[in-house]
């Protein structure tokens, strides 16, 4: 039977909760700085009751002049991305542990029953529902022709797009030990690509599940099960025609689209969304130190250790800017040049866990608390 590390679980994605200031284990006090920009709110609605503190992946998904998002409890939304007026809602039954992401005309998620959902993103009319292995807490996406979403149990499933039959499965078995969650796969026209609790990337064909080429970016070390944890829960990310990989306490990678040959690697240990810009890559570490490499050669530009235990999400770059938000409701902007602060807005003390979205002038955040947030970068006079 499968275990999962829920003492290490809980301090990863939880929060304050399990801190102890007797211990040297608290999020560290936010430093004052002279803030250089400005976050705006442009609009904010409400989407449920966010993740409901449960161990969940929910982000918002941008799609053409409308974003959607959902809560744990079922409730799927889409609104206008320009001024947030909701277009419609639907009351599902279903518990939601990864979701959403809509492409084609369909909007996905996944529920702690296993099952792949799929709603018309014009009205939410539900389309097709298709039961895989076991828990789906990764959001599934589509190439418009197949969609993908890997379960708990270390399985890609990769299932038709307008009817949900299921085309090929993929079983790779999980490690005793694993971190609760996984990748979402990139899915291209020629391939899905995904990271698994192995340490493994693999690139499939998505007609016939076909392994076109894998890689191992990180090596389980150490004597016990925790030590060698090296899960590739941060969905490989494709950049400038080359897909980036990392894995909790194990590396960042950078490997070629085509046949998985690695171009560079650094030691690194996330769990968390990546982002790039230009020549940069960024991340946000497990212990919540922001870095930025060169996308050409990994060398490390900066990192920022400021928010250190303060169980930060994945990076979002928005303009000249990164974002990332805590445990704690606040939303940290730095610069992309240096990693320096240049604002900070507390916008739910629920928290913010999932990845945000952005259309490259506005940043989209949903928290934890069940808010949908637009915002956007300002220099400050």
């Amino acid at each position: 039977m499968r275990l999962c590390a829920v003492a290490l679980c809980a301090l990863l994605f939880s929060g304050c909760a399990l801190f102890s200031k007797e211990d040297g284990t608290e999020p560290v006090e936010l430093v004052d700085f002279e803030p250089t920009a400005e976050l705006d709110i442009v609009w904010r609605s409400g989407v449920g009751s966010g993740t409901d503190k449960a161990v969940v992946k929910l982000q918002p998904a941008l799609d053409g002049d409308r974003i959607y998002a959902a809560d744990a409890k079922g409730r799927v939304f889409a609104f206008n991305r320009a001024n947030g007026k909701r277009l419609w809602r639907q009351k599902t039954d279903d518990a939601i542990t990864g979701g959403v992401s809509s492409n084609a005309g369909v909007l996905l998620y996944g529920t702690g029953n296993g099952e792949v959902v799929a709603l018309a993103n014009e009205d939410g009319k539900e389309l097709w529902r298709t039961a895989l292995s076991s828990e789906v807490i990764s959001v599934p996406l589509t190439n418009g022709t197949v969609v993908a979403a890997q379960t708990m149990d270390g399985r890609l499933h990769a299932l038709d797009a307008e009817t949900g039959e299921t085309r090929w499965a993929y079983d790779s078995p999980p490690p005793v030990l694993t971190l609760r969650g996984t990748a979402s796969p990139l899915m291209t026209d020629s391939a899905v690509i995904a990271g698994f609790a192995t340490g493994k990337v693999m690139a499939f064909n998505p007609d016939n599940g076909l392994v076109l080429w894998e890689r191992r970016v990180a090596l389980p070390q150490g004597r016990s099960e925790i030590e060698r944890m090296v899960d590739v829960d941060a969905s490989p990310l494709l950049h400038e025609g080359v897909v980036f990989a990392a894995s909790f306490q194990g590396n960042v990678t950078a490997l070629g689209r085509n046949n998985g040959r690695p171009v560079w690697s650094q030691e690194a240990s996330t769990h968390k969304d990546l982002s790039a810009e230009g020549r940069t890559l960024y991340l946000s570490e497990a212990d919540s130190v922001v870095k930025a490499f060169s996308t050409a050669t990994g060398e490390m530009r900066w990192q920022n250790d400021q928010l250190l235990r303060r169980l930060i999400n994945g990076p979002q770059v928005v303009g000249d800017y990164l974002a990332v938000g805590d445990y704690d409701g606040y939303l940290h902007l730095l610069k992309r040049d240096d990693g320096s602060f240049a604002a900070r807005r507390r916008l739910d003390r629920g928290g913010i866990s999932g990845t945000m979205v952005t259309d490259g002038d506005t940043l989209y955040v949903q928290t934890d608390g069940g808010r949908l947030v637009a915002l956007e970068v300002k220099p400050r006079d």
